[in-house]
């Protein structure tokens, strides 16, 4: 599959040229459909969920020619999917990584206004250093020294926004095209989730670095909530949300890292299952949850910059919102269940205590600026605005959420 993913982003660099003269939503829905095909012939549900996600964007927007980027961001975040699932090279990780990086910039600044080109270069900026330090340090370790995964560890605060290198998410959801904030929760996130389990699985490390990847997570998660109710408007709330979300992720690797497998073992709905395994669905689940149900609120926007009041309401969203405050059984509600699970799984009842006591408080701490985003959302004036990326991603957001228990007993 990645010769094949190769060969397409190859084809969709030849083929730019044409989005200057058609409306390049028809080349990313192009590109979408056949990843569509080829995830449900390889048996792939990450690769149909990431497929379709792009092919609804596409369909609902005039994207001129940065449907280009976009068609290079779904092939990014399919292709770092893949490179965990298929334990490939995390070479090639990496190479989605800087894809990604490039596609999302353009979509970030695509209306060309003044706020949407500082968004996206500070979105450039901060991620690039944090690719430089993922790069340097996955090379050190890989070449016999794990104490380079600090600064893979460091890296990775940059490029997901966790704090204190948070500042630039803010301004990206502020100021970023809603398009491209869309494309930034939904792909680039994403791929750099994918990116991490697979050097998370790939190269040993010592425990300390997973100490010091908590104490940052919890850290951050906290921060980020804190900063979240004081938020007002809809682009700074939700790049608030996103912190936090990637702080929880970042934790069960963590996790993971610093106590390796509990002596005692895990179970899920009756059915064993590794605590490294565990926290690879806890960010996978978060990766999908938090990215798709932001880009079904972007995605509705017809706006110009992503912090300004919906213009029109939204019933749908509704759900997708609910998904990131938890509510069960949407799909947000279990990567913090299965979290909860991983922890109290360590027979340390003072850390165990501390640490479920720790994720509770956050997610309550959350509800408050969630509710004020359910208002914005339904209480806009004007008529209803859902489209088909709304629909697509409030529908994932509850099927996913109501079948969970039978997908995690057939994958473990």
């Amino acid at each position: 599959m990645i010769d094949f993913l190769t060969y397409l982003i190859l084809a969709v660099s030849l083929t730019s040229p044409l989005a200057l003269r058609i409306d390049g939503r028809y080349i990313t829905a192009g590109v979408s459909a056949i990843l569509l095909v080829l995830s449900i012939y390889l048996w792939f549900p990450v690769g149909v969920i990431i497929s379709v996600v792009a092919l609804a964007l596409s369909l609902d927007w005039r994207l001129k020619s940065f449907g280009v980027a976009l068609a290079v961001s779904v092939i990014s975040a399919l292709l770092a999917a893949y490179v965990y699932y298929s334990s490939a090279p995390v070479v090639y990780g990496l190479v989605a990584l800087a894809l990604v990086t490039a596609a999302v910039y353009g979509l970030l600044a695509m209306d060309k206004s003044k706020e949407n080109i500082e968004g996206a270069v500070k979105y450039l900026v901060f991620s690039g250093v944090g690719k430089v330090l993922i790069v340097s340090g996955y090379m050190l370790a890989a070449s016999g020294w794990p104490q380079g995964l600090y600064l893979t560890v460091l890296g990775f605060m940059f490029e997901l926004g966790i704090v204190p290198f948070h500042a630039w998410v803010v301004d990206a959801y502020a100021l970023g095209s809603p398009r491209g904030v869309a494309a930034l929760a939904a792909f680039s996130k994403v791929t750099a989730l994918f990116v991490l389990l697979a050097i998370f699985k790939s190269v040993s490390a010592t425990r300390e670095i997973g100490l010091v990847a908590l104490i940052v997570a919890l850290s951050s998660m906290f921060v980020a909530n804190v900063a979240g109710l004081t938020a007002k408007t809809l682009g700074r709330i939700m790049a608030y949300s996103s912190i936090a979300h990637m702080s929880y992720a970042l934790a069960a690797v963590a996790l993971v890292w610093w106590l390796g497998e509990p002596s005692t073992g895990i179970q899920i709905f009756g059915v064993p299952i590794k605590a490294v395994d565990l926290a690879a669905l806890v960010v996978v689940i978060e990766a999908l949850s938090s990215g798709f149900a932001k880009a079904g609120v972007f995605g509705y926007l017809a706006t110009n910059i992503s912090d300004l009041l919906p213009p029109r309401k939204s019933v749908l969203n509704i759900l997708n919102i609910l998904s990131l405050l938890g509510l069960p059984p949407l799909l947000g509600f279990w990567a913090k269940l299965f979290l909860v699970l991983l922890i109290i799984a360590y027979p340390q009842p003072l850390l165990v205590a501390f640490l479920v006591a720790w994720v509770v408080l956050n997610s309550a701490m959350a509800t408050p600026y969630y509710l004020r985003v359910l208002r914005m959302v339904a209480e806009a004036p004007g008529p209803l605005a859902d489209n088909i990326t709304s629909t697509y991603t409030a529908f994932i957001s509850t099927a996913l959420g109501v079948i969970m228990p039978l997908i995690v007993y057939t994958l473990v």
